[in-house]
C-alpha cells in the first residue's frame, strides 16, 4: 500500500514537472515572439528615380547598389537597426512626412521645403555630400546669360530653385522627365537650353554615351549654389545625432565609398 503511494504521489510530481515545463516553454516563446513584435523597422524614404552614382531606386532596379544604399545600410547594420529602403513619388517629396509615414528622408535639404513643409519639426543630419545646384549647358554655351535660357531640363518632380521665379512668371518653359538619360540626350540635340540635374550624374550619363566629361559644364554667369544632401528625420532626432557620430567616426570609409562611385563634391564656391 506504501509503494502504491509513492508511486502515485511519485507521478503526480512528474506529472506537475512536466507542466512546469511546458508553461516555461510557452512563456518563453511568447516572449520571443512578442520581443520581435517589439523589434521596430525604419522606413528610409528615398526617391523613386534613377540618379545614379548617388542613388537609384527606381522601381525596375530596386535591387541596384548605389552610394547611398550602401552608406546607409552601413549605418543601419552598425547600429543594428531593422531598417527597409520605401521608394516614393518624387512629386510628393514634401509629403512624405505627413501622407506616407515615413522614419527617415534621403536625401534631404531646408532648401526643398515648401511653405508648408516648413512647419514641421524636421532634424537634419551633418551634410553627407556638398554638391552644386546650377544650371549646365553644351561646353560652346557656358557663358550665355540668364535670360537667354528659355528651355530648362529637369528631373520630374524636382524643385527647380535657382529658377523659381521665371518659373512663376512663365518666362521659362520646364521640360521634366524621369530619366537623366533623355534629359542629357535633350541638352545635346538642342531641345532645351540647359538642364537643372547634379554634375556627377551628368558625367556618369555622358561616359555611358562615350562623350567626354567637359561636353557639358555650369554656366558660372547664372547663379549656382553649394548645396548639401542630409539625412532627416522627424520622428528620431536621436538616431540622426547617431548617423552624425557614425559620419565622424567613419570618415575615411566614407571617403572610399565616394571614390567607389565616382563621387566628386564641390568644393566652396569662392
Amino acid at each position: 500500500m506504501g509503494n502504491q503511494v509513492t508511486k502515485t504521489i511519485n507521478i503526480r510530481a512528474l506529472n506537475a514537472f512536466a507542466l512546469s515545463a511546458i508553461l516555461m516553454c510557452f512563456f518563453i516563446d511568447s516572449a520571443q515572439a512578442k520581443s520581435k513584435l517589439l523589434v521596430k523597422e525604419y522606413i528610409i524614404g528615398v526617391e523613386d528615380v534613377s540618379y545614379y552614382p548617388f542613388y537609384d531606386f527606381s522601381a525596375e532596379k530596386l535591387d541596384q547598389k548605389s552610394f547611398t544604399k550602401e552608406l546607409l545600410s552601413a549605418f543601419f547594420d552598425h547600429r543594428g537597426y531593422k531598417f527597409q529602403f520605401v521608394s516614393l513619388p518624387v512629386k510628393r517629396f514634401d509629403k512624405w512626412y505627413v501622407e506616407e509615414n515615413i522614419d527617415f528622408k534621403f536625401p534631404d535639404n531646408e532648401r526643398w521645403r515648401t511653405v508648408e513643409g516648413q512647419k514641421l519639426n524636421v532634424t537634419y543630419s551633418q551634410p553627407v555630400l556638398y554638391l552644386i545646384a546650377g544650371s549646365f549647358v553644351l561646353k560652346k554655351n557656358k557663358n550665355l546669360p540668364r535670360h537667354a535660357i528659355k528651355r530648362l531640363g529637369t528631373m520630374f518632380g524636382f524643385y527647380p530653385t535657382l529658377w523659381i521665379d521665371r518659373v512663376q512668371n512663365n518666362s521659362i518653359e520646364l521640360v521634366e522627365s524621369h530619366s537623366t538619360f533623355s534629359l542629357v540626350k535633350h541638352l545635346l540635340y538642342g531641345n532645351v537650353d540647359a538642364i537643372n540635374i547634379e554634375k556627377n550624374v551628368i558625367d556618369y550619363t555622358l561616359k555611358l554615351m562615350g562623350k567626354e566629361e567637359d561636353t557639358i559644364v555650369l554656366n558660372k554667369h547664372i547663379k549656382h549654389e553649394r548645396y548639401a544632401f542630409h539625412l532627416s528625420s522627424i520622428l528620431h532626432p536621436e538616431i540622426i545625432q547617431e548617423f552624425n557620430q557614425f559620419l565622424n567616426t567613419n570618415s575615411q570609409q566614407i571617403a572610399e565609398m565616394k571614390h567607389k562611385y565616382g563621387i566628386v563634391e564641390s568644393p566652396p564656391i569662392l
